[in-house]
């Protein structure tokens, strides 16, 4: 019996051993921080005049794909707003929806469909947020990278000129990198 639990507790060492680490680890909070940074983004872009159908109508934040957030968004957004505007928080399951949204986070999960996302919103004045290799590169606006144990941001002035939008020269100063 003693040779059995010494070869069972052995085989479970190895597992945990073999296991390779996650490449991409996360740091607690990182989710929130993202959060965070997607609601205040809101603050640093400037639309093109008639983006918006009324002076007080809110400034929407798209989700694409798995929600990464949870309630986390929700809070941050009730309790901000920017230029007198609410900041609401949307969770778009199909295409069509994201033309009703003035920014748009591209979950990890929807990565495989950023083509197509890219491809309906061409036309619109709407920010492509997210945080995956290579989504600049596949006309995204602002990539979240991982720096230093830190979460930081990548922008492509290129793809929001695309677009028509403006990024404040206070977020361009802070970002990582510039495209």
């Amino acid at each position: 019996m003693p040779k059995l639990i010494a070869v069972i507790c052995l085989s479970l060492l190895l597992q945990v051993v073999a296991t390779p680490a996650r490449a991409e680890a996360v740091p607690a909070g990182a989710l929130e921080i993202e959060a965070a940074f997607l609601v205040k983004f809101t603050s640093y872009v400037k639309w093109p005049a008639g983006t918006f159908s009324r002076p007080d109508a809110p400034v929407v934040i798209g989700i694409f794909g798995r929600d990464p957030f949870g309630s986390v968004i929700n809070a941050i957004a009730r309790s901000y707003t920017t230029n007198e505007r609410h900041v609401e928080i949307r969770r778009c399951t199909e295409l069509v929806q994201l033309s009703t949204c003035n920014i748009v986070f591209v979950a990890p999960s929807a990565m495989g469909r950023v083509e197509e996302v890219v491809t309906n919103v061409a036309a619109l004045p709407i920010l492509l947020v997210g945080d995956s290799p290579g989504f600049l590169d596949r006309g995204g606006m602002i990539n979240f990278v991982m720096v230093a144990n830190k979460i930081r941001f990548d922008i492509s002035r290129k793809n929001c000129a695309k677009a028509g939008l403006e990024i404040s020269s206070k977020l361009l100063k802070v970002a990582h990198a510039l495209r």
